[in-house]
């Protein structure tokens, strides 16, 4: 039997998730842009290593970037019990993770490689509990997305548990970076088929960037009746700029939920003028990245920016149950609740410095 289940807040995502890894028989992958050595980090830490005492295969994956500081007492007793710890892209000169690095070559080869690739990392945010049971989206294991009266920031995210579907591809994805796959695999998955609404969306090559971008933009130009967007970091290429506006200036409903401050304001008077409605989220920090389209929702680990459509690794999920929509709706309207809309006359008003700044992130976009 097949479930998902959609979390919107690090207090049920993470009591959910601590219970499965507690209970995990067989193996533990996780995948963490960001794993904090904080409480609710060496939590985890304590439950991965009770599995891996009782012979529950465990392996995590970090990011260089994210997690720069990854070598500790906890870590290391995870790898005296048996667990694997790898680092995605460590930065050059963070020599103590050289030895945890996906990559495997010779020192120099390694440092000329990191060097190229520093811009390049893991954003994904998933775990896979006895290759059966997947957590995916926006939450990495960080106190700060925890409520304030759990000692976090009370982060807004989205997060989905599925179990029965999906698991073999987060998991394939997830084996192609730890193996660093070979330049011959890594071209052979180049042009891959891919399934036309496939459940678990993955930019993990070239090709599958060019196709899931094409993808989104022709179900933007297809689309009926509405797009709600909820995006922490909305810096949009120029082709799904124009796509919106298009749609926009169409009558259809475009309402987009953002935080970022400077760079995602660069863009209002465009879509303003179009006849999009933007809202900016009031209560805390808005990490989620969900989008609506019509019937067809996503939640992931995906900013609309440059970074997520270039650089960074990414992984969404095609939502398919009729409650896991619904709620997915009703938590877009809740935020529009918690949320400031943005006018044209009140973006006009802004000062000359703040729309300069978004003028001046403009230039800077293709690393955003």
């Amino acid at each position: 039997m097949t479930t998902e289940q959609i979390f919107f807040d690090g207090r049920s995502y993470f009591a959910s998730l601590l219970r499965d890894i507690r209970n995990a028989q067989k193996s533990i992958e996780i995948e963490a842009y960001i794993f904090e050595q904080d409480d609710l980090g060496k939590k985890i830490i304590a439950l991965l290593i009770e599995a891996a005492e009782r012979n529950v295969d465990v392996r995590v994956l970090v990011d260089g970037a994210g997690t720069p500081q990854w070598n500790n007492l906890g870590t290391k007793k995870l790898e005296k019990l048996g667990a694997q710890i790898r680092v995605f892209h460590p930065f050059p000169w963070s020599f103590l993770q050289w030895s945890r690095s996906v990559i495997r070559a010779p020192s120099l080869f390694k440092a000329i490689y990191l060097l190229l690739k520093i811009n390049s990392r893991n954003h994904r945010k998933v775990c896979i509990v006895d290759n059966k049971i997947s957590y995916v989206g926006s939450f990495n294991i960080c106190q700060q997305h925890l409520a304030r009266d759990q000692d976090g920031d009370g982060w807004r995210d989205t997060g989905i548990r599925l179990d029965g579907v999906g698991a073999k591809e987060l998991l394939d994805a997830f084996d192609a970076v730890w193996d660093h796959n070979h330049i011959h695999e890594r071209i052979r998955n180049y042009f891959k088929h891919i399934r036309t609404n496939p459940i678990v969306l993955l930019n993990n090559t070239w090709w599958r960037r060019r196709i899931l971008h094409k993808k989104l933009l022709h179900r933007i130009q297809q689309c009926k009746k509405r797009i709600w967007i909820t995006n922490a970091y909305f810096v949009p290429d120029n082709f799904l700029l124009r796509r919106l506006i298009s749609v926009a200036q169409a009558g259809i409903d475009v309402r987009i939920v953002v935080f970022m401050p400077w760079a995602s304001k660069a863009f209002y008077s465009q879509l303003l003028l179009a006849g999009a409605r933007i809202f900016e989220y009031v209560p805390s920090m808005l990490h989620a990245k969900t989008l609506i389209i019509d019937n067809w929702m996503t939640v992931g680990s995906s900013n609309l920016n440059h970074r997520s459509l270039l650089h960074d690794l990414e992984v969404n999920i095609n939502v398919r149950s009729f409650e896991s929509k619904v709620v997915l709706e009703e938590q877009f309207l809740l935020d529009l609740q918690n949320a400031k809309e943005v006018f044209l006359g009140d973006w006009q008003k802004r000062s000359w410095f703040q729309r300069l700044i978004g003028k001046l992130i403009l230039y800077l976009k293709f690393i955003l």
